[in-house]
């Protein structure tokens, strides 16, 4: 008894794309708030906060000097106003954030040429590469600059490095040809 062979991987994949201004966005708050930068956020949070409070408590301790000095008024109380504030200006940080990645990314887009970041583009997989054609642009990749592959919500990301990527919303495509398109992403790509 003879088993079947797969089907070979597709020599080249070609897939029509409509991009709009909120995949575009959902794209660059994917990776303004991607979980290196939320780490890193973090600790910048944790190290002013800290800081803030060495300094609070340093003054306290020269101002009153060893003597005078409560630990409980001095010391204590720093802390739970530095941990309230905390509370509330780090999620007011992350908001103001979003609402600027948001600004900045309808800024650009707003410059003409619109098109080069906007509207109908077609994306190819070859054995080469991948290439993304617009009305006014035409951009080649070889697979050794893909890094990567991410699915945020509605969107299919080629990452080439950490900030770049090829966009692909996944609305209205045949989800056999992404599935195509996904293996062979990740069969091709670097490392």
């Amino acid at each position: 008894m003879t088993t079947p062979t797969p089907d070979p991987a597709p020599e080249a994949i070609a897939i029509q794309v409509d991009i709009t201004l909120p995949d575009i966005e959902a794209f660059n708050l994917h990776v303004a708030f991607s979980p290196r930068l939320r780490r890193r956020w973090m600790w910048q949070f944790v190290a002013i906060y800290l800081a803030v409070l060495l300094i609070l408590v340093g003054w306290n301790w020269l101002s009153f000097g060893r003597a005078d000095f409560d630990w409980v008024a001095h010391a204590l109380a720093p802390l739970v106003v530095i941990s309230a504030m905390a509370a509330v200006l780090t999620p007011i940080s992350y908001a103001l954030h979003r609402w600027n990645v948001r600004r900045v990314v309808r800024t650009m887009v707003g410059r003409a040429p619109r098109e080069d970041y906007l509207g109908r583009k077609r994306i190819e997989a070859t054995a080469q590469g991948i290439s993304v054609t617009g009305a006014n642009s035409l951009n080649r990749y070889a697979w050794a600059a893909v890094t990567g592959l991410h699915e945020p919500p509605g969107l299919l990301l080629v990452m080439l490095g950490e900030t770049l990527a090829i966009v692909i919303p996944r609305r209205g495509q045949d989800e056999a040809l992404l599935d195509a398109l996904r293996a062979m992403v990740r069969a091709r790509m670097a490392g």
